[in-house]
């Protein structure tokens, strides 16, 4: 009786172990990219090429482009800043955009996008 509980509770825990080690390897080494995207961001300087944010931040989860006009486009990069759930997903809203008008970098941060975005899009709907 007592081997027969000795092995279900070592399948048990066995088992509560794997569980734990599967969610926590969901997404490893979020915290550290998270940190660092934070501490690249306050390297950014506005008059930046995408190529040298590339160098300071890396490649961006997500990315956007957009044609304003034909003389203008804007750029949209998304880095993983801002953990919101922890379910193993990173989504657009725990990123930070970084944004460039015509190959140059123009701001960054969700405030900024969205401002932003929305005064272009309504400059284009004039047009």
């Amino acid at each position: 009786m007592t081997s027969s509980r000795s092995i279900w509770g070592l399948v048990f825990t066995t088992g509560l172990s794997l569980l734990f080690t599967a969610c926590a390897s969901t997404n490893p080494g979020w915290k550290e990219k998270m940190l660092a995207n934070r501490e690249n961001l306050l390297m950014l300087e506005l008059g930046m090429t995408p190529r040298e944010v590339l160098m300071v931040m890396g490649d961006p989860n997500l990315n956007e482009a957009y044609v304003l006009d034909e003389d203008r486009s804007l750029k949209v990069f998304f880095y993983y800043t801002n953990r919101m759930a922890a379910d193993g997903n990173e989504t657009k809203d725990e990123m930070t955009p970084v944004v460039f008008e015509n190959g140059r970098l123009v701001g960054w941060g969700e405030e900024f996008y969205r401002g932003y975005s929305v005064e272009k899009m309504e400059i284009r709907m004039k047009y």
